[in-house]
């Protein structure tokens, strides 16, 4: 694992001069020659400055904590995600903290907004989108501030860091038009339209199971619980396993199955 860049102070020199002051970011990704370059895209705008760098969640939340960032930029590749996926980790310790997502991967090599055809998977990308739900609109239920697609044009990723530092959400376009469909959705009645399985698994969570916990109850493999719990927060609108307890709690009859409904 590499270790977070070291911060490099410039020394004042002359009369101090009053200058624009700088927006503070913080980079966070997994994968070192990325994150290299995502950090030198930055540094080329004059009103940015990088502040530091991480390559973990845990790093993050260090880096962070100690650097008092105005904004990060949080690729979802960070490795440390197994308990708790990094944006609710990030703002569990920093709820202030604003957040610029960034896809692990781009438009093209996304399975959610490009299934492939007849279900036939390239071996490539068998271990992408393993949620079945399109990671920018996770993480935007998750608290995000803004999203960005590894594909984007560095233009976008600079429109984005200067609008989330305004206190203004950017999304990009794919994440902006999901969202729209699914408030469309939430206006015909369709916002917590759940499958059988899914009601379980919201059930379930309502009652504070672990995925363990649940895996267990349903007798079905963690990660495929950790799929339904990501679709069961999408579907309700929510940012965590609290907040889908409590919308549960506050909607019984979410969990009531129609007539002739078996679970699955």
């Amino acid at each position: 694992m590499s270790r977070p860049r070291s911060i490099k102070h410039r020394a004042e020199s002359g009369p101090a001069k009053r200058s624009p002051r700088r927006i503070r970011i913080v980079v966070a990704d997994g994968q070192a020659i990325d994150r290299g370059g995502m950090v030198g895209l930055i540094e080329s705008e004059p009103d940015f400055e990088v502040v530091g760098e991480a390559a973990s969640v845990a790093e993050t939340i260090q880096e962070c904590r100690s650097l008092k960032p105005d904004l990060l930029v949080l690729s979802l590749n960070l490795p440390g995600q197994e308990q708790l996926p990094a944006i609710p980790a990030v703002r569990g310790a920093l709820p202030s903290l604003r957040i610029l997502a960034l896809s692990e991967r781009g438009v093209a090599n996304c399975l959610v907004l490009n299934p492939p055809a007849r279900g036939i998977v390239p071996p490539e990308l068998k271990q992408l989108c393993a949620n079945g739900t399109d990671c920018l609109q996770l993480a935007v239920a998750q608290g995000a501030m803004g999203t960005l697609r590894r594909s984007a044009d560095p233009e976008d990723l600079y429109r984005a860091i200067r609008a989330i530092n305004r206190g203004q959400a950017w999304y990009d376009p794919t994440t902006a038009s999901g969202m729209l469909a699914a408030t469309a959705g939430q206006k015909n009645g369709e916002r917590a339209r759940l499958s059988d399985r899914e009601l379980d698994v919201a059930a379930l969570i309502s009652e504070g199971l672990s995925n363990k916990e649940i895996s267990s109850a349903l007798k079905i493999g963690e990660p495929t619980v950790k799929k339904y719990v990501g679709r069961v927060l999408v579907k309700l609108g929510v940012q965590d396993r609290l907040q889908a307890g409590l919308f549960v709690a506050r909607h019984p009859l979410l969990l009531r199955r129609p007539q002739g409904s078996a679970r699955s």
